[in-house]
């Protein structure tokens, strides 16, 4: 067991959500990469594809898992630990159902039972999941301890369904304080300004991921989480920098010159 994770005992069990109101915010492969640099911080960490229908993780990572979410349905007594598939990176994936008949087949019950399975056996409980809310998203939020909103401004209709998103979550009473928006792709080739879409918010970014397409791209062909591979690439290293702030980190935190909600 590592030293950082004795430190963070008091914060482990987490589930820790990636939502988006807009498609290609880079949801998925953000994803990925928080699982893989918590485990290799010596964490036991799950991913679990809450994308029922079109749920990409295991294409992501280059799996084929015999086992998905489907036996959640198929099966009363199945416990969610029990599905997962292994990766060489250190982390589990439990998977969306590989057929697409299947995945409309989950109910908001077999995924509220998985995710309960996942957290009992897991320190972190990382999940991707469909754009918008969805029954299954709305699940899924209701077992979220902290909830990632990852967002570009490089179109005018994606800043309007962020808008929308969080004005929705405000209605549903979801705690801001646990609710972290990343602008994906920060200082790409747009005329949005960064401070005027925060002011439509009404909230800033907490934090900033780097435009790098061509690193990101090579990730992804290779199926290999850049915070593993690409250790210099300064996607990575951001990556990397949010997970530390939130693990209590007092060095990242000062590096990135904002305040850090602990995990509980």
């Amino acid at each position: 067991m590592s030293n950082q994770r004795r430190r963070n005992e008091k914060i482990i069990n987490q589930v820790l959500t990636f939502f988006s109101t807009a498609s290609a915010t880079g949801k998925t492969t953000l994803a990925i990469n928080f699982a893989a640099d918590l485990a290799e911080r010596g964490y036991r960490v799950c991913l679990a594809d809450c994308d029922m229908q079109f749920g990409d993780v295991a294409n992501c990572l280059g799996l084929e898992p015999e086992t998905s979410f489907y036996q959640m349905y198929e099966d009363d007594e199945v416990n969610a630990a029990n599905l997962v598939e292994e990766t060489p990176w250190g982390f589990d994936v439990l998977a969306a159902p590989s057929e697409l008949d299947e995945g409309y087949l989950i109910t908001e019950s077999n995924t509220t039972r998985a995710i309960n399975h996942l957290r009992a056996n897991y320190d972190y409980v990382v999940v991707d999941t469909c754009t918008g809310f969805s029954p299954i998203t709305m699940a899924v939020l209701e077992q979220t301890d902290i909830l990632f909103i990852p967002c570009v401004v490089d179109f005018i209709p994606s800043i309007k369904n962020l808008k929308q998103g969080l004005d929705n979550l405000q209605k549903m009473q979801f705690d801001a304080n646990r609710v972290r928006l990343i602008l994906n792709r920060n200082k790409a080739d747009t005329q949005i300004s960064t401070k005027d879409v925060e002011g439509l918010l009404g909230k800033g970014f907490q934090y900033f991921i780097h435009n790098d397409y061509a690193g990101m791209m090579e990730s992804i062909k290779k199926a290999q989480p850049i915070v593993l591979f690409q250790k210099e690439n300064k996607v990575a290293d951001e990556i990397s920098n949010i997970i530390a702030v939130e693990l209590g980190d007092k060095e990242a935190e000062k590096s990135n010159g904002i305040f850090s909600w602990l995990w509980k």
